[in-house]
C-alpha cells in the first residue's frame, strides 16, 4: 500500500487489519522483499481474487469501499475465503433471487459444488462474507437474497468486521491446518 500513514484511507485499512489480528492468529506484515504479497490499491471497485495469486495480489478498495465491513470482506477474499452465500448448503438457510441481480454480477451468487468448499462451521448469517439483501440488485427495491424466515440480510458495508465464526474458520485454516491433528494452540496463537 503506497499511501501515507496519515492518509485517512490508510488509517481505516490499518484499523481493520488490527481488528482482524485482535480476533485471530493472522498477522499482516509490511512488505519488504516478499515475492508474494497483497497490494491494496485505490481501484474503481471493491474486489480481490480468492486466495493466493502469486506475485502482487491486488485488493481494490475504491473510495466507496472504505467501510470496515467492506475492507474486511475483501481481505478475507485475499486470505482465500469465498462468499458465505456460495456455500453448497446455502439453500437450507437463504433464498437467492438471481432474476433480481444485475446480469454482470450473477456469478457473485453462484453456488459452489460440494467438493469445492469446506463446511467447517454452520452457515453464518453474520459472516462478513455474506452479502446483504440488496447487494447487486438490478433496480432499487428488489432483493437478491433473504433469510429463509423472510428476514433481510445486513449489507457488508453495515457490518463492523468478522463474525466469531469467520475468525474461527480463519484460525482453523491458517493455524490448525499447520498443526498435527491432536494439537491445538496453547497460547491463543
Amino acid at each position: 500500500m503506497a499511501l501515507s500513514s496519515a492518509d485517512r484511507s490508510t488509517k481505516k485499512i490499518l484499523k481493520v487489519m488490527a481488528d482482524i489480528e485482535s480476533q485471530t492468529c493472522l498477522r499482516f506484515v509490511a512488505r519488504r522483499r516478499q515475492k508474494n504479497y497483497v497490494s491494496i490499491t485505490r481501484g474503481d471497485g471493491c474486489n480481490s481474487i480468492v486466495g493466493r495469486a502469486g506475485g502482487a495480489q491486488e485488493v481494490s478498495l475504491g473510495t466507496h469501499c472504505l467501510y470496515q465491513g467492506t475492507i474486511a470482506h475483501e481481505l478475507m477474499h485475499a486470505a482465500g475465503f469465498d462468499h458465505e452465500h456460495s456455500r453448497s448448503d446455502r439453500d437450507e438457510y437463504i433464498d437467492v433471487f438471481t432474476k433480481n441481480v444485475e446480469p454482470e454480477n450473477v456469478e457473485q451468487f453462484e453456488k459452489l459444488a460440494p467438493w469445492k468448499n469446506r463446511l467447517l462451521t454452520p452457515f453464518d448469517m453474520d459472516s462478513i462474507m455474506l452479502y446483504g439483501s440488496a447487494t447487486f440488485a438490478r433496480k432499487p427495491g428488489l432483493v437478491t437474497m433473504l433469510a429463509k424466515d423472510g428476514g433481510r440480510l445486513k449489507e457488508v458495508y453495515q457490518k463492523r468486521g468478522l463474525s466469531a465464526s469467520d475468525a474461527y474458520v480463519l484460525d482453523l485454516t491458517y493455524v490448525l491446518d499447520a498443526l498435527p491433528m491432536a494439537s491445538t494452540p496453547t497460547n491463543g496463537c
